[in-house]
């Protein structure tokens, strides 16, 4: 009975042991490296110097260790006259430091264009994306800030809506509705639509979309 015991004990430590590690080395993961903080910091503001004037400024860092992005350590910054916030990293391929203040910028406009238009036909959409970063744009007016309007770009953005609910009769005419706007209103020459049901209804995607290979 006490070697029973003891065994028990011996084991039961040892799993609090392994779990205690693993903590240990996801909490450690978590934790940003400040070194590598002020060195992307550094990169940042001497890029920003060279690219733009005098209107962006640094306000914090990002610290990606889930592989969300091209990159582990990025500046984040924001034109103080407009207010959009960006990221400045170093880019994989290159090692040079690059930004997304246009891709940034274009998202805004698009997404403040079309989201009463969205919330009132989709009561539970629980986020709204517009994204630029798969276009040509997102390289194209690296350093710009004298930017054109989102209707004379000749790429195609998507718009996602990701659902709090399942599919319902009438969403199709709905999303029907929103193409209509983004080409008649918002003057898109092309976009693709991507409405995201809730995981657990088990409808997964519907899209839409106009000027583009999969229209």
């Amino acid at each position: 009975m006490k070697k029973a015991l003891k065994w028990m004990f011996i084991v039961l430590g040892c799993v609090i042991g392994v779990i205690g590690f693993f903590v240990i080395a996801f909490i450690v993961g978590m934790t940003p490296d400040k070194d590598e903080e002020a060195k992307v910091t550094a990169k940042a503001e001497e890029y920003l110097k060279a690219e733009y004037s005098d209107q962006m400024e640094i306000y914090d860092t990002l610290y990606d260790n889930m592989g969300n992005f091209g990159f582990e350590y990025a500046a984040k910054a924001a034109n103080y006259y407009n207010h959009v916030s960006f990221l400045v990293y170093e880019d994989s391929e290159t090692g040079k430091m690059v930004d997304d203040y246009a891709v940034s910028y274009f998202e805004e406009e698009l997404q403040e264009a079309i989201v009463d238009d969205v919330e009132k036909r989709f009561r539970n959409a629980g986020m709204i994306v517009a994204d630029y970063k798969q276009t040509a744009a997102a390289r194209k007016y690296l350093g710009e800030t004298d930017l054109p309007e989102i209707k004379d770009l000749d790429v195609a953005p998507t718009l996602s809506i990701w659902m709090d609910r399942g599919k319902e009769d009438g969403d199709k005419q709905k999303m029907k509705e929103i193409i209509d706007i983004l080409k008649k209103d918002i003057h898109l020459p092309q976009v693709k639509v991507m409405i995201h049901y809730y995981a657990a209804s088990g409808d997964g995607t519907i899209s839409m979309a106009y000027g583009t290979k999969e229209e």
